[in-house]
């Protein structure tokens, strides 16, 4: 079960801290979670340092995930292993994704307005090629069920 998520210090007053907390905890421990067991195995089985840098707003948040305990701390905490880069709509589109029903995947079609802003330079996310399931695994646990 995931144990936690946490604001590390001074976190609480970042708006991209405080959206990731909120999403990660709705999506994680909202009522009927238990039929949202396999993000809390998702969650569970990374052991992570993920930047979220919002750059409209010139903010930044840090996801430290140790095997199903999440630290969200304000601004860049270490070297993150990928980074998302883009605009605060942009990055809260993530998580107004929706999975496909089998197997909770980004296969639908509003996952090619994201592939597009990647293309488009939009959205970057620094690492993807060395880390893609990474990259996948963040956007799964952020996006709707």
């Amino acid at each position: 079960m995931a144990r936690n998520i946490v604001f590390a210090p001074g976190a609480e007053e970042n708006e991209v801290a405080v959206w990731l907390h909120d999403n990660l905890r709705a999506r994680i421990f909202s009522p009927g979670s238990h039929e949202r067991s396999w993000r809390r195995n998702e969650l569970e089985a990374m052991r992570a340092t993920v930047g979220f840098v919002a750059n409209d707003r010139r903010v930044s948040a840090t996801l430290r995930i140790d095997r199903g305990a999440v630290v969200v701390h304000d601004g860049s905490v270490g070297a993150p292993d990928i980074t998302f880069f883009g605009s605060f709509d942009t990055l809260r589109a993530i998580a107004a994704l929706p999975l496909s029903r089998a197997w909770h995947l980004p296969v639908t079609a509003p996952w090619g307005s994201m592939v597009a802003k990647l293309a488009g330079a939009e959205l970057k996310i620094f690492g993807l090629v060395t880390h893609p399931r990474l990259a996948v695994r963040i956007a799964r646990l952020l996006a709707l069920d």
